[in-house]
């Protein structure tokens, strides 16, 4: 697959990231020809080499694409190989683990698809879900405005400044299951050693980080315990607070197990 390098990147921490291992960053450097590994810049495309066939996947094209139809050829590779990396670092990888894994973040990103909060909401909409945080405000004058809405809903909360900070904007909900809030970017940067903090909108952009920034949330709330008990409706309260669209979760764990053969 294809890598577009980014300010900051080098091989050895492209390899890490989407192998595991810096000493593969010799496979990019041999497949790409690059007379001078540490010679790579900004807005380079390389060409990032297949693992070998005997390391077996966690998540093969066929399940993501039953999940995440609307994905074409590229992603699916792109979120498969970030899938194989990130899965075994978070320990899920027990089966049912895996489905529950997949069938929550395919239902919370729309097929992996939305990696972005969408936040673009109506006055009505606004008074309708956030009233709490519009007291005093009149929503007309965030309607239909993303940024200013991210900065008011968001301000002095999840280690967030206030309004006139711009970290509700700056540490939106992205990834597979939503990393919200500057507190939660500090925590998945220490833990993942990635900085996220001051790129945070690399765990929208890039697969890996999308990927693992789940991985992240699922290990950092013990979601393997209730998902090894196929307690649909637990993992659910853990991911989402309640149990909002468990009907489409359920139908998206349905795929997952068919695909996986533990029917």
């Amino acid at each position: 697959m294809l890598y577009q390098v980014k300010t900051g990147d080098t091989l050895n921490a492209i390899a890490a990231r989407f192998y595991g291992d810096s000493s593969k960053a010799s496979w990019i450097a041999n497949q790409n020809q690059l007379a001078n590994a540490n010679l790579i810049y900004p807005g380079q495309q390389l060409e990032l080499p297949d693992l070998p066939a005997k390391e077996a996947t966690l998540v093969s094209p066929a399940l993501l694409s039953a999940l995440c139809p609307a994905l074409n050829a590229s992603d699916l590779s792109y979120f498969c190989k970030a899938l194989d990396l990130d899965l075994p670092k978070a320990q899920i990888t027990p089966p049912l683990c895996v489905a529950h894994f997949m069938a929550q973040t395919a239902h919370e990103s729309a097929g992996f698809s939305q990696l972005r909060e969408n936040l673009n909401y109506s006055a009505s909409a606004l008074t309708s879900l956030f009233s709490k945080y519009f007291v005093g405000a009149d929503v007309n004058n965030y309607a239909r405005q993303p940024e200013k809405i991210a900065n008011r809903i968001y301000a002095n909360r999840m280690g967030n400044g206030d309004e006139q900070s711009g970290d509700g904007w700056a540490y939106r909900g992205r990834g597979i299951i939503q990393l919200t809030g500057k507190a939660n970017y500090q925590a998945f940067s220490r833990d993942w050693g990635i900085d996220v903090v001051n790129q945070p909108d690399l765990v929208a952009a890039d697969p890996v980080l999308a990927v693992a920034s789940g991985c992240w949330y699922w290990q950092r709330h013990n979601i393997n315990a209730a998902a090894q008990a196929d307690d649909l409706t637990k993992v659910t309260k853990l991911i989402n607070g309640g149990t909002n669209g468990i009907e489409d979760r359920a139908h998206l764990l349905g795929i997952a197990k068919q695909q996986m053969g533990l029917n």
